[in-house]
């Protein structure tokens, strides 16, 4: 009989990735599968375990990909096949996002469930926009609304017109005039301050303001769309003086970092996310699996007590070995007669990290290198370089390529492979929002390459002006990089 699994209702909050919490972090990590909702940012996915199962539960107006019948239903056929399923939902799960529903349907079949509260857009997204919902002897309080019934009609806003504080509106952009019409109908002065803000804390975050009678022409003439959320009252006339996530160096710049590891690539992410860009990342990690037969085979050849040398070109390369040197239980002075070389400063620096000095680190020195054979790193769909490979055979002696990356395979799970979401289709989503303006390398741009050039396809792209004096390149696909060593060294 498969043990029963557990479904974790988890907020994601408005967006930006910093304002996930630390427990849906933790349990985004843990997961076997992740339905996750449209409104969820790709970058907060990369917490995600490399095998997890990604299936889309995307909704917009009136457009869902999945009914919440149907979600329910999912969830509940994961959670007992024996799975830990998180079900990651924007904002809070228990704010206008039906998590008590589906919380509901768990309890009554009996499967085990836990909430993680998330921070609602209703407080951070006019924060992100400069307009705090409560300030003194203007706003005491406040009131969150919908815009909109289950059913699609008109939110009933009448009994919230006179609240005296502010009033957030989610999910109304749509209904914007109606919206306005009935506070005005029921109270409300027409002359009340109001702002509209679409895409909150992310970097294509805008916001429009006027009065609640006027602002429904101005959204319109703006093109704002959904996800926006509205503030109307006193609290909006600060917003010039409180505005600073616009401000921010970064502000409105999608950069896609490129690294071996999950852990190199969100180093970089989270520095360029404090300076207001929206990252999302591609990894080796997130596109290959070990071969842990053949990193076992490596293992067993550096501890003959032959004089190796053993060429990394990638961290994940780096740390699948040392992975397997701790499963093997592996004393490193048994590793006394190997010589090890880096192809680029972020290998070397794993290597480091997991307590190994790099012998080598330029061509030359791998040229000269006194070693009885080369074991060299065969990466995926990348090629070793005619000059790699002349500086390995150098030495006339026996070399030998290891891969030791394979395709990734997931578990069969009826009705979920349609819905099912690789990596690289997280990615493309992430695109299609709105190209990358840059790329940040941990690592050799040539080696990294493929995690990236066919999701971004061949069109030039042009950055925004850097905040700081960078070495930028651009690679063939015509993104301009930069490698992170380099963005680091300036900062």
């Amino acid at each position: 009989m498969v043990a029963a699994g557990k479904v974790a209702l988890v907020g994601a909050g408005p967006g930006h990735p910093g304002l996930f919490t630390e427990r849906g972090r933790q349990l985004l990590g843990e997961a076997d599968a992740i339905v996750f909702d449209r409104l969820v940012s790709p970058r907060i996915l990369a917490h995600a375990r490399p095998d997890a199962t990604l299936i889309y539960a995307g909704k917009e107006a009136k457009c869902h990909t999945l009914p919440q019948r149907d979600i329910e239903e999912l969830l509940i056929q994961l959670a007992e096949r024996g799975l830990f399923v998180v079900r990651l939902k924007g904002g809070d799960p228990f704010v206008f996002g039906r998590g008590a529903e589906e919380a509901i349907r768990l309890e009554q079949r009996g499967i085990a469930w836990e909430v993680v509260p998330g921070i609602s857009s209703a407080v951070a997204v006019p924060a992100f926009a400069g307009i705090p919902v409560t300030l003194r002897n203007a706003a005491p309080g406040f009131a969150v609304l919908t815009g909109h019934r289950a059913d699609g009609t008109l939110g009933d806003v009448r009994g919230a017109a006179n609240v005296h504080g502010s009033l957030v509106i989610l999910m109304g952009v749509g209904q914007l005039a109606e919206l306005a019409a009935e506070l005005i109908a029921a109270g409300r002065a027409s002359d009340t301050p109001a702002a509209a803000v679409e895409w909150g804390t992310r970097s294509r975050q805008r916001s429009v303001t006027g009065t609640l009678a006027d602002l429904p022409a101005i959204a319109r003439r703006a093109a704002l769309a959904s996800p926006a959320v509205i503030v109307i009252g006193d609290v909006v006339r600060v917003q010039e003086q409180l505005r600073w996530f616009e401000r921010l160096p970064r502000f409105g710049e999608r950069i896609l970092v490129a690294a071996g590891t999950n852990a190199e690539a969100l180093s970089i992410a989270e520095h360029l996310e404090s300076e207001g860009a929206e990252t999302c990342i591609a990894t080796l990690e997130q596109r290959w699996r070990p071969d842990w037969q053949q990193w076992a085979k490596l293992v067993e050849a550096c501890t003959t007590g032959t004089a190796l040398g053993v060429f990394f070109r990638t961290s994940f390369a780096v740390r699948s070995f040392w992975q397997s040197l701790q499963v093997a239980k592996i004393d490193l002075r048994r590793l006394s007669q190997v010589r090890f070389a880096a192809l680029d400063a972020g290998v070397a620096a794993q290597l480091r990290r997991c307590g190994i000095e790099a012998d080598f680190t330029s061509l030359g020195e791998v040229a000269r290198a006194k070693v009885a054979a080369w074991w060299a790193e065969d990466v995926p769909q990348v090629d070793l370089s005619p000059a790699l490979r002349a500086a390995i055979e150098a030495f006339g002696g026996p070399v030998r390529t290891f891969k030791g990356f394979t395709e990734p395979s997931f578990e069969d799970i009826a009705g979920v492979d349609a819905l099912r979401y690789t990596w690289a289709n997280v990615l493309r989503a992430w695109v299609r929002d709105g190209k990358p303006d840059a790329v940040h390398i941990v690592g050799d741009p040539d080696t990294l390459a493929p995690l990236y050039r066919d999701v971004v396809g061949e069109t030039p792209i042009t950055a925004h002006t850097p905040t700081q004096s960078l070495c930028l390149s651009c690679d063939r696909t015509g993104l301009p990089y930069v490698l992170a060593s380099e963005w680091r060294s300036n900062r």
